[in-house]
């Protein structure tokens, strides 16, 4: 479901992919600061299925997330400081790597 335009965050936004664990975290930040964590099933060697299992709004309100909250993502790029991917929705994601050391919470 598409956001309304006033409801979207308006500064970075930034993902987090632990490859050892498959958790994966998005954060937002200014003005909502919200982020969603969830569990990755690899499908094959350029998707994976996304199950989001918790949400926080505001960054202090704390929703676990009802079943329906599942996607895939295909990467179609990838290199050490680069990733490029699609959502099932047809979303196109460009990241590049920021800090390598941090850790999404289990």
């Amino acid at each position: 479901m598409k956001r309304p335009k006033f409801l979207r965050a308006n500064g970075n936004i930034y993902q987090a992919i632990n490859v050892d664990t498959l958790r994966a975290q998005n954060m937002e930040t200014w003005p909502f600061f919200n982020q969603a964590t969830a569990n990755l099933v690899p499908l094959n060697e350029k998707r994976v299925a996304v199950k989001f299992d918790a949400f926080k709004v505001l960054g202090l309100i704390p929703i676990r997330a009802r079943g329906s909250g599942r996607g895939q993502l295909e990467i179609t790029y990838l290199d050490d400081e680069l990733r490029i991917s699609r959502g099932n929705e047809g979303n196109l994601f460009i990241l590049r790597m920021v800090d390598p050391t941090y850790r999404v919470p289990i």
